[in-house]
């Protein structure tokens, strides 16, 4: 039990360290939308972090490669374009290479929240 309860909270820990290696997509005052960049080969996702309000619509679009997704956990896998409610709370953003290549792809990731 105790070797369980060891192992659950240095997972915790991982994934609360990891959370915050994550870049934050910020917004230029008075816009309601920001944009990040940058590149991803095999293995090595990017992650980024953005926070909403209830009600609120977030849209994210992926741009400059056709071999990139990105994953928002708990919502949404493997996506270029997508549209979601959203609750209070902070979201991750995972962006990464949909086909397995020796050479990184470059990527622009936009968010929209209305």
């Amino acid at each position: 039990m105790r070797r369980y309860f060891t192992t659950l909270c240095l997972a915790l820990w991982a994934g609360g360290a990891a959370a915050q290696d994550c870049s934050e997509i910020i917004f230029e005052p008075g816009t309601s939308s920001g944009e990040v960049s940058g590149q991803v080969i095999n293995g090595q996702p990017m992650c980024f972090i953005f926070g909403s309000g209830a009600g609120q619509t977030a849209r994210l679009q992926l741009f400059g490669s056709d071999d990139t997704c990105f994953t928002v956990p708990d919502v949404i896998d493997c996506q270029a374009d997508f549209s979601f409610p959203t609750q209070p709370r902070n979201y991750t953003v995972n962006v990464f290479q949909f086909l397995r290549s020796a050479t990184s792809e470059e990527f622009t990731l936009r968010l929209t929240i209305h």
